[in-house]
């Protein structure tokens, strides 16, 4: 049957390459920026008085169909850039090749003709894109990091100011599909996870969907980061240099016969910083971005990425030897083809890795651990547009995986445990143009695991409903599999220890349900409301009896797991807004989640820590003038669940020594106080001899708050005291950059 299924694929996709007669003109081409020659993803195009256009996909291609012979006027238009427009004439089975450079113009307005959805197929639910001119500007800590962007977005909760794990509309940080140039990436994580591995710099889009992604993707429960690398400036050399008060880094750019090359990199220098003020911390992290491009004929292209991250921790002292060691390893080879105007696609063959080692000694004991990732993956994509109202898209992933854990503890024999898997994964999709004011994607996935021989079928819905040029209302309904969990400790992300499931352990499942609003675009402002609710099963939690159960090397992973169900619900408002000079984002989300697992918690139902009822981001700058830029940045959240002590009680260890130990209460069962912070920036761009220099000032916590991390009890005291660990405080920080 799986064979008789392949062949029909592929014969589908001959039937697709030949296409039917044309009847009427295709217009297709690429679009991208006359300063660097990089593809504009998502522009818009349309044939000004009619209602043919597209919207062009993330490689900056385009294709109108079903365009009736006659003269016609085409724009194009994307944000930033000035509006481009040309005159033609097409002949009824005409199939024109129109490629265009759009001017950089950040002042141009006139983009905002184009009627959002009034020509594009592309339904997109719930999905936030930021450029590197955002993630850039936010004011940061010490460096511009892209989790701390996402995370000023609604829908995205982080657990404190030194956590840039992302917890997106109640899921956890595992559920997250997280991809650098189509390729997984499993631990993207700096200083303990302070930062993100990724530099800004190299970054040239961020597209996060919340919840109710396409077909496209799988294997996880909660959301999409779609992490694209910049291709490289096609036309000049051009770099930019960074300093901060922990890192510097480096990006340069250039062409290079028929493409392009980026080359991107960050050290840090805490480890001399900490020395100077006489602190102990042998400790330095650094990573690498890489792309290189080349144009191998008109309609092909061919890119080879990659991408490394370290961090190391080397204490060798007389009584104490501690290493920890971990890192990210990804790499792609994608080639972009036209079969014809119709049909476009793109497949990629890549890997990724993610190792972490942790050893400690001291007197004559000694502990090891090691954990590695591996995934090998072959992906193919494509888009077929057979009219003007159809917008087929279909492919396939398959993946081989390996994990191994390693454990050694003094003079024990070394335990492993070594998981082998493949994974495979079909789609298609169809966005179709119902009318004028209706749309729909059905969508359907299906995915197979070989532990377990787990087959699962994930079907995908989404309609839209335009009201009037400036209203529209959708509707998204998913179906998600995860194959993997991941075993973390917060502030320890070298420790993140990933478990696929086995024929003991059946994959987690999720169902997504979105409704929302969307208003605009208007001149000042675009706006969009979304409520939704996602019901969860097969959710685990690491099981207290999993240190006893790996005495047993044939242990089943159902035995280092309890399992459960769960739920979150919540709705959010997102403004973006452009006007009085400001430009930025206000966001406001509720949301609530819960979680009832056997044989944890006693089996009651609890909120994770991650759990925040209610949230409120404003992000803004404005320009001041002769090169001064302001930006501010507010964060509240309602306080996230904790665990207090309920009472103590006496223990006597083998020595006879007495102590107190806390007797926690409900698990999950009180709140620490609401978090509130302001951040603000400031920085002038100066020009001297073709360079631009602009240094920065940010100031973290401008009034000071003390937002409370955890609590810590004082059981030496009667009755007991606690004392409150809290985040960053008034913290001001400088940088400079350099582009030239």
């Amino acid at each position: 049957m799986r064979h008789s299924f392949a062949r029909a694929l592929l014969w589908g996709c001959f039937l697709l390459t030949s296409g039917p007669p044309v009847l009427a003109a295709t217009v297709s081409g690429f679009v991208r920026s006359a300063s660097s020659g990089e593809a504009l993803d998502f522009a818009n195009v349309f044939l000004r008085g009619t209602p043919y256009g597209d919207m062009a996909n993330e490689k900056g291609y385009y294709v109108i169909t079903g365009v009736p012979a006659g003269s016609y006027e085409i724009a194009f238009s994307f944000m930033g850039y000035a509006l481009e427009t040309q005159e033609m004439v097409l002949t009824e089975d005409q199939e024109l090749s129109l490629s265009v450079e759009l001017t950089p113009n950040p002042i141009q307005m006139e983009e905002f003709e184009v009627k959002a959805g009034e020509s594009d197929l592309l339904l997109q639910t719930s999905k936030v894109t930021l450029r590197t001119s955002e993630l850039t500007t936010i004011p940061k800590v010490g460096e511009a990091d892209l989790f701390r962007a996402v995370q000023s977005l609604p829908g995205v909760a982080t657990l404190s100011d030194f956590s840039s794990g992302l917890y997106v509309r109640g899921g956890s940080a595992d559920q997250n599909l997280i991809l650098l140039d189509d390729v997984d990436v499993y631990n993207p994580s700096h200083l303990f996870g302070f930062f993100s591995t990724f530099n800004v710099d190299a970054v040239k889009t961020v597209d996060l969907q919340k919840s109710g992604y396409p077909a496209r993707y799988g294997g996880r429960l909660s959301s999409l980061l779609d992490v694209r690398n910049r291709d490289g400036n096609r036309k000049e050399y051009q770099g930019v240099g960074r300093v901060s008060l922990i890192a510097s880094s480096a990006t340069v750019e250039g062409p290079w016969s028929k493409g392009s090359w980026m080359l991107s990199g960050r050290h840090t220098y805490i480890e001399p910083l900490a020395r100077a003020a006489d602190v102990d911390f042998p400790y330095k992290f650094y990573d690498v971005h890489g792309k290189l491009n080349y144009d191998l004929a008109r309609g092909d292209h061919t890119s080879v990425s990659l991408f490394r991250s370290r961090d190391r921790l080397d204490w060798d002292r007389k009584t104490l030897d501690l290493l920890l060691d971990w890192g990210n390893d990804t790499g792609s080879i994608q080639w972009t083809h036209l079969f014809n105007p119709r049909l476009f696609s793109h497949f990629t063959v890549g890997g990724s890795s993610f190792t972490s080692t942790g050893e400690i000694a001291f007197q004559d004991f000694a502990f090891r651990l090691r954990n590695e990732v591996r995934d090998w993956a072959m992906k193919g994509n494509l888009s077929y547009t057979p009219s003007a109202d159809h917008l087929i898209d279909f492919g396939f992933e398959g993946k081989a995986l390996d994990f191994d854990f390693v454990r050694a503890a003094g003079e024990e024999q070394e335990l492993r445990f070594a998981y082998q898997g493949t994974y495979a994964a079909l789609y298609g999709q169809d966005s179709w143009r119902l009318s004028p004011r209706w749309q729909i994607q059905p969508g359907l996935r299906l995915e197979y695991y070989s532990e377990g021989d787990y087959f699962r079928l994930g079907p995908r819905l989404s309609v839209r409903r335009k009201i009037n040029e400036t209203t529209a209302v959708h509707a998204t309904y998913g179906r998600y599999y995860q194959f993997l969990n991941l075993v973390s400790e917060e502030g320890a992300s070298f420790a993140d220890m990933w478990f696929p499931v086995d024929r003991t352990l059946d994959p987690g499942r999720a169902d997504h349900y979105i409704f929302g609003v969307d208003l605009g675009p208007y001149d000042a402002f675009d706006l969009s409301v979304e409520v939704y609710y996602k019901d969860y099963l097969n959710l685990v939690e690491f099981s207290e009896e999993f240190g006893r159960s790996l005495i047993d090397e044939n242990a089943t992973l159902d035995e280092a797991f309890d399992t459960g169900n769960g739920s979150a619900y919540g709705g959010e408002l997102y403004l973006r807004n452009h006007v009085g000079g400001f430009d930025g984002w206000i966001g406001y989300a509720y949301g609530k989640s819960q979680r009832t697992i056997q044989g944890f918690n006693y089996g009651r139902e609890y909120d994770p820590q991650y759990d925040r009822r209610h949230a409120v981001t404003i992000m803004q700058s404005r320009s001041l003038g002769r090169g001064w830029m302001l930006q501010t940045n507010f964060r509240y959240g309602s306080g996230q669940p904790t665990t207090l002590a309920a009472g103590r009680y006496t223990v006597r260890d083998i020595t006879g020594r007495e102590y107190d130990v806390a007797l926690p209460g409900e698990y999950h069962g009180y709140r620490l106080p609401d978090f509130h912070r302001l951040d603000i920036g400031i920085s002038r761009a100066w020009h001297p001899k073709g360079l631009t220099v602009e240094p920065s000032l940010e100031i973290i916590n401008v009034y000071n708050h003390e937002n409370v991390y955890l609590r810590q009890y004082d059981l030496t005291k009667n009755p007991a005291e606690y004392e409150d660990v809290t985040m960053l405080p008034f913290l001001p920080t400088v940088g400079v950059s350099v582009r030239f």
